[in-house]
This record gives structure tokens, sequence and C-alpha cells, in this order.
């Protein structure tokens, strides 16, 4: 006799594992040998499988045993004596992993493979043996391979699963059915349950993560206890569940993981259960409920890491003030960096008190401004080590009203934590459950995630395999050096995005140079440094370049001035930054390789579709940024935030921009209009009274409007037409500018903006030759080829393209595109040697000759070789 089983408390993959494995084994009898959850209960009391109750089953006739879903003798009840039998084949198809398994170890042909669901190793074995699947059969495998795998969105699920429900679905399965089967709602005793462990429940940070630990003496839900574990875990946004429920004599405890390294299959283990890294159970009879908790905790805390602890979420490196600082620097100091509390240190550097920005500004009305921090600063404030748990630094933190905490190693502050990175860590389960939020109606696009989100996965596949081992080695190496290493700005922006972008800019939370070089020497590479400014440049034998920068932090000495920098943290480094979609970091180290680090709402933002300063001086600080803010909100299709907008304004009131030096807006000018659609950048520009910057008189008009729409046109074409030849569409665009200006405001653009001498030159030439050339091509003469090129010859290519937007004909248009094309390109066959070959003396008549040849050919005078010399011969009879 052949048997089919699967495990204790049967679930919908040993099901489905079951009916797929008797399309193996036709003669086999499936049984279920010690109970099934209840919602498998209630499917078959509707759906006859032809299942054998195990007390029909004489276990001395059993030749062949199949597992399926298990490979634990304690989960298979009395069929546990089979494997005692050294005459019954033992067969197993798993897809946990199990170390010493007895069953595995008797069986004769076992597949164990880690993917998400037992079925989807059955349908690979009737695919590869080409057994053919029925529709109802199909459909019950899908429902096993659909409630195991979580419809495909737990992180056990692989690339095989999608394979093989895809499989089914082409075999006819019924996803209708399915999803009926696996809707669940929940009734009265289920609520109950989940409500008593949310009662009963504590939280445990472990190697970073969040872990639920609850605990129920709810029974009346046995068959459903697995399912509300799921829906606690999505409720509370935790990585990890385990709970134990009270049931009769025994204790039950299930375990349900997100992040596969909290492997609840190990402790489900230690118990005499089983199971895998994100789903798992075991039944535990003789140990109280308050036991069964505490082994699960302890457990837990001493294969992972306890706690959470102060060095995981303080900042650093801290900025400090010494004892003898006075008052009045320590104010100045403290609006210069943007911070409310300094540590303060002693002539040895160590730790010697706080001080905030209450007591400076208390100081300061009392006019105490010459005397020394020292005589006011705070000397019992509380203080944590880096070892210290944070559950410790959050209790101190709310009960002393707290609101800032040093970090002390050998009497040095080694760091800080602050009341936002305080929220943070304990908001951080809320935050993380609007990673991904349903689409709305009427969106097409899923939203970006949450403040904690991991990108490895969006690094893999958006970036060349090479760059993300690049990266990974980094990360690595700064783990050995002991520093934090970070990939920065706009490459993260159009991560998140979707956009291609291998301009990779690194922070380091320590000395960037130091580490630049040390970067250089694993990769064999090139290293150029800049010390003033903390920077470096690693150049790669490929030719690929990244560049390093010491996370720094900036204040400026007045308005428009270029910002004074120091080292500083990478919290610190993100806030200088122009937009909140710029201030985005992802985590390169090993341990949180993909971390995304968002302090400031860019992800928010970017799902928004919002341009956003991150302070109300940002402008004043940079007036510069204005101009990247459009250049960003019209490559996007975003919008300004209502306060950019309104610090816009203010910024322009205060005349900010005439105090920018003209290098400065000129660079500004110069990205801005090298954008795929400039004119909606002007336009955006004259919306917000910006054109005055760059002329007083330069102002919105039809006249501009079409001008600019003209040009956008023939830069289109031109693009189309080269496409591997560059321009300068920047110093089109200007010509457009200067066009619709008189002539002395031409010439004060040209005195303000520090153009190169070509530059200039060009936008001279455009400006008064260029109604000159568009009357002779439109003259009612018509003009040779050879005329035309000899009109266009010796312009750029951005003064032709000005020609063809400012005239409204085609006929100049038609001339400029054939000189582009075609005529530009026209050579003669003879040379100069070829003349000289032919008996002429050299001198001022080559020239000529040549010139004349070239004539001929672009008017079609002459096509060949021999036409050619016969031209000259005659030129040269002529002139004899």
């Amino acid at each position: 006799m052949e048997v089919i089983a699967t495990h204790s408390n049967a679930d919908f993959d040993g099901l489905a594992s079951m009916v797929a494995a008797r399309k193996l084994f036709p003669e086999a009898k499936l049984v279920i040998p010690a109970g099934a959850q209840e919602t498998l209960r209630n499917f078959l009391a509707v759906h006859d499988l032809a299942i054998t109750k195990l007390k029909d089953i004489d276990l001395a006739q059993v030749t062949r045993l199949v597992l399926v879903d298990t490979q634990e003798p304690n989960r298979i009840g009395a069929l546990k004596a089979c494997l005692d039998n050294p005459s019954v084949e033992v067969v197993v198809f798993d897809h946990h992993i199990e170390t010493d398994s007895v069953c595995a170890g008797r069986s004769t042909q076992s597949v164990i493979q880690q993917v998400g669901a037992t079925t989807t190793i059955l349908i690979e074995q009737l695919r590869q043996r080409q057994i053919p699947v029925m529709p109802f059969e199909a459909t019950i495998m899908a429902v096993g391979l659909y409630e195991e795998t979580g419809s495909f969105a737990f992180a056990s699920t692989t690339s095989r699963d999608f394979e093989a429900g895809a499989f089914l679905i082409a075999a006819g399965a019924d996803l209708n059915m399915v999803t009926d089967t696996l809707r669940r709602p929940l009734d009265p005793d289920a609520i109950a349950l989940l409500n008593d462990f949310l009662e009963h429940s504590d939280v445990h940070y472990l190697e970073g993560r969040k872990v639920l630990v609850a605990t129920s003496t709810i029974d009346r839900c046995r068959g459903e206890a697995a399912g509300v574990v799921h829906i606690l875990a999505e409720l509370q946004g935790v990585d990890a569940v385990v709970v134990a429920v009270m049931m009769d004599d025994r204790v039950e405890v299930i375990g349900r993981s997100r992040r596969p390294e909290i492997d609840v299959g190990w402790i489900a283990r230690e118990f005499g259960g089983g199971g895998h890294a994100v789903a798992a159970a075991a039944t535990v009879k003789g140990r109280s409920l308050a036991e069964v908790k505490e082994t699960v905790v302890r457990l837990l805390t001493t294969h992972y890491r306890p706690t959470l602890l102060a060095q995981d979420v303080m900042t650093r490196p801290v900025k400090a003030i010494e004892t003898d600082t006075a008052v009045t620097e320590a104010g100045q100091r403290m609006t210069a960096y943007g911070l409310n509390v300094f540590p303060i240190l002693d002539e040895q550097d160590h730790y010697a008190g706080l001080v905030s920005r209450e007591l400076i500004q208390k100081a300061l009305f009392h006019r105490l401004g010459k005397m020394s921090v020292r005589e006011i600063m705070q000397t019992d404030a509380y203080q944590a080590q880096p070892e210290t748990p944070f559950h410790d630094v959050e209790i101190a933190m709310i009960e002393r009203n707290q609101r800032f905490v040093p970090v002390i190693k050998d009497a040095k502050v080694v760091g800080v934590i602050t009341r936002t990175d305080l929220l943070r860590t304990l908001h951080d389960d809320v935050l993380k459950s609007a990673r991904m939020k349903t689409l709305r109606p009427s969106s097409t696009e899923a939203e970006i995630g949450g403040p904690h989100r991991n990108v490895r996965g969006l690094l893999r596949s958006r970036l060349p395999h090479h760059l993300v081992t690049l990266l990974g080695e980094a990360g690595q190496l700064a783990d050995r050096s002991g520093v934090s290493l970070f990939v920065v700005g706009g490459c993260v922006r159009d991560l998140l995005l979707g956009i291609n972008n291998l301009d990779l800019d690194l922070v380091v939370e320590g000395d960037g140079i130091a580490f630049a070089r040390k970067l250089g020497e694993m990769l064999r590479a090139r290293v150029k440094t800049h010390e003033r400014f903390g920077t470096a440049i690693v150049l790669l034998p490929d030719g690929f370049k990244l560049d390093v920068a010491t996370a720094r932090t900036e204040y400026y000495e007045y308005p428009t001035a270029l910002p004074t920098v120091e080292q500083g943290s990478i919290k610190k480094d993100l806030y200088r930054r122009d937009f909140t979609i710029n201030a985005l970091a992802v985590r390169l180290n090993g341990k949180g390789f993909g971390d995304v680090l968002d302090f400031y709402g860019g992800q928010r933002d970017l799902n928004d579709k919002v341009v956003r300063v991150l302070h109300g001086l940002s402008f004043v600080e940079d007036p510069t940024r204005v101009f990247r803010a459009i250049r960003f909100e019209t490559r996007f299709g975003f919008h300004l935030g209502k306060d950019t907008v309104a610090l816009i304004a203010g910024a322009v009131k205060m005349n900010l921009f005439q105090r920018l030096s003209g290098h400065r807006l000129l660079e500004e000018l110069k990205l801005l209009l090298s954008e795929r659609e400039p004119k909606q950048a002007v336009k955006r520009l004259a919306d917000l009274d910006l054109l005055q910057f760059i002329h007083p008189k330069l102002k919105w008009s039809d006249r501009l409007q079409v001008l600019l729409g003209a040009i956008e046109q023939a830069v289109d074409w031109y693009r189309l037409l080269y496409l591997d030849r560059k321009i300068e569409v920047w110093l089109v665009y200007m010509m457009g500018f200067l066009e619709v200006l008189p002539g002395r405001a031409v010439t004060d653009v040209l005195k303000r903006f520090p153009f190169s001498e070509a530059e200039a030159r060009t936008l001279k030439s455009a400006r008064s030759g260029s109604q000159g050339i568009i009357r002779r091509l439109t003259g009612k003469l018509t003009l040779k080829p050879s005329e035309t090129y000899r009109l266009l010859s010796g312009l750029s290519d951005e003064t032709l393209l000005g020609l063809m937007a400012k005239t409204k004909g085609d006929s100049v248009k038609r001339q400029v595109s054939a000189f582009l094309t075609n005529y530009q390109h026209v050579r003669t066959i003879l040379t100069g040697a070829d003349l000289k070959a032919m008996g002429l003396k050299p001198g001022p008549k080559f020239k000529q000759i040549l010139d004349r040849l070239l004539d001929a050919r672009l008017n079609g005078e002459v096509k060949t070789e021999t036409e050619e010399r016969a031209l000259v011969h005659r030129m040269a009879n002529l002139s004899a």
C-alpha cells in the first residue's frame, strides 16, 4: 500500500502537494495524519478528494510513504511508526530546509528545495514528466500555492513559484474559486484572539529589526490562529511575530517573519516543531504559557543581538563647543549650524555638560553674553553609552523630559540621540506600514515607499551588475574601515523614479579622502583629491568614476555667499542640499545595504510630485536654487510646493538675484536652457518674475513664446538628424532672448554674464548679422547651392538653428537644412596634389580653382573626376 501524507494541522499547501503527488503515485491513498486547519476542513466538507482516514490504514501494509510539506517525524502522527519499518520506502517533497532530518535520511528519493511552497516542487515534477493537470486539480494546487506565498507577496517567494502559478493558470485554474477559498473574514473568535494578542504583546528590537512576542489564553480559534498571526504582523507593521496560545493541555507556538534573517523556523525547531525562515509552528506539552513565552524571548535575545542599541540610532559626528566659549559665540554657532543643544568639552576634549538654546537666550536676556558657557551648562543630564539599550534611552528621555542625550565612550562624546532620532525609531513601524500603498483609482503608478525602505532589489534591477558589485565591495570596505558609507542625491532620486542615472556620489561619515584612497587601492584605480573640500574622485581603469565626499555641514556668512563647509553627519549633509527629493541616501554598509535614509520627506514629495525646499532660508542662502527648482519641476513634470513658491516670491522682493555673480547665474541658466523643454521653464521664470534678473527689459510676450517654440522645433529636428553630434542648446535659446531685447540691453547682457570669447562672438553675430543672411536667403533671386554654401559656411550649428527659428517662411529652413544635411559635406575629388601633378604651379590660383571646383560640384556641374579634370583644364587655359 502506498500512502501520501502531510503534516499535522494540515494547511492548503500540504493538501495541494498531496493532490499533486497523487498524480505521480496514482495508486496511493491520501491521508491527513493529525488534524487540519479549520478552513481546510471546511473546504474538504464541500469537495470530496477521497481522503482516507488514518484509522482505516493498516500500517503494516504500507510499502511506500510519501511525505509532502514536512520531514518531521513528530508531525505525522501514527505514521511515524512506518519510519521504523525498514521495508517501507520513504519519499519526501518539502520546501523546508532541515538539518539532520530523520525522514530525509530514510528517504530513497527526496526533493527538498528552498522555494515559496512545496506545491511548486510537485508542479515542477509534473511538468518534467509531462503529466497533464485537470482544471479542478490546478485550482486546488493554486489555492495551496497562493496561500503559502501570500499571493506571491511573502519574502520567501521565488521566480519558480511564479512559473508554477503561470502553469496552473494555463491549466485552467479557477482564480475566483482561489479567492473565495482564501478570503477569510474574521469571525468573533478570531477578533477576540487578535485583541488578546494586542493586549499581551511585547516588542523586541533584534538585529535592528522589530519582533513582536504575544500570548493568549483564548482557545476558541484553534484552526484560524495562524491566519490571525499573519493579520497581527501586518497590523503592527513589525518584521516578525512569535505567538504562544494556550490550548487545553498544550501550547501552540506560531511564527511569521517578513525578514528571512529573523528565522522563526529555528525557534519552532527548538520546541520540536518545524517550518522555514518565514513561517513555522510547534506544539509544546508539559509547559506553561509563561514558561513558553520566557523561552521564546530567551531564544530570540541570545541568538540575535539582544536589543537596538544607542549606537544604532545616534547621530554622528557631533558638533561641540569648549567650556570657555562665550555665551554670545555659542548662540551664533547654534544659529549657523541649525542646532538647539551643544555638548561642552573640557581641555582634554572630555564631556563636561550640555547647553541649550533656551539657556543661551536667557543668559543673553540678562546681558551675560561675555560669560563662558561653563557657568551655565547642565552637568547632570542623562548620558548613554554606545551599548546602552535603546529602550533605556527612550525611558530616560521621556521621564526626564530630556530632548538631547550625549552618547559617551571613554569620556568622549561619540554621538548624540535627539528627540527626532527617538521619534523616528519609535514610529518606524507606523511609517513602514505605508511603504507601498494601494493604487489610487485615478492613478496608474505605485507610490514610492515610506521613510523605512530597502532598495537592494531596485539597485540590482536598475544598475549594471558590475556597479552593484562595486557598491557592495565599497560597503564592505567601509565596514572594515569603521565608517558609514552612502550613495546620495540625484542617483537615489532617479533610482526611485525609475530613471537611469549612473552618476554615483558617495558620502562617508568620517574621512572621505582616506576612504577614497583605500577604495582606489582596492579597485586599482587612480584617485584625485581636493583636500580643501574633503572630496575625491576615484577613476576606475574602464573610465568610470566615483565621486567620494566627507559628510559635511555648512553655513552661509551672508545671503548669496558661498557656503562655509565643515565635517558633519549624513543627516546634516543631506540637510544642506537644495530640495527634499535630493536629500535622500542609500546605505552601502553590508548589514544595512540598500536601506533608504529619508529624514526630510523626500519620498513623500516624489510621490506627490512636489519640489520643496528643506527650510525657509534656503533661497536666501543660495538664490541659484530657484533656477534648479524650476529645472526639476519641468524635467519631472512636478510642481513647486506652495511654501516654495512663497519663498521664491520673498527672494525676488529681497532682490537677492542681483547680488549673484554673473558666473553663478550663467551656469544655472545654461543648465536650465539645456533641458528637453526649456520653453516651459522660461515661462515659469516669467510667472515667478525672474526674467528681470537676466535683464529688466526681458519680458514674456507672444513674440518670445513663438520664437522659443520655433527654437524648440529646430533643436528637436537637429537632435533627430545628428544623434551623435552635440550642440550648445542653451546658446540657441540665449540667442532668442537677445533677439527680443533692444540693442542697449543686448550690450548689458553681454557685459553681465562671463561668456567665452567664442560664445560672445556667436551671440553678437547672430543678433546683428542674422537679418542680412535671412534677406539674402529669402530674396527674389533663387540662390544656387554654392551661393547658399558660401553664405552659411563658417557659421556655427547653433547660429544656423537660430536662423531657422527666426524666419517664418520655409525657404530659409529648406536652405539651412540642405546646408546642414548635404552642402557642408560635399568635397572635391581633386586635391592640391592632383593639381600639382597636372602641371599647375602652386599659388593663389590653386585656391581659386579648388573653390570653383567645389562650386561646380555643389551646383551639379561636375560629378566625376574626369569632369573635374576637364573643368580644371578649361580654367587653366583661360588663365593662360
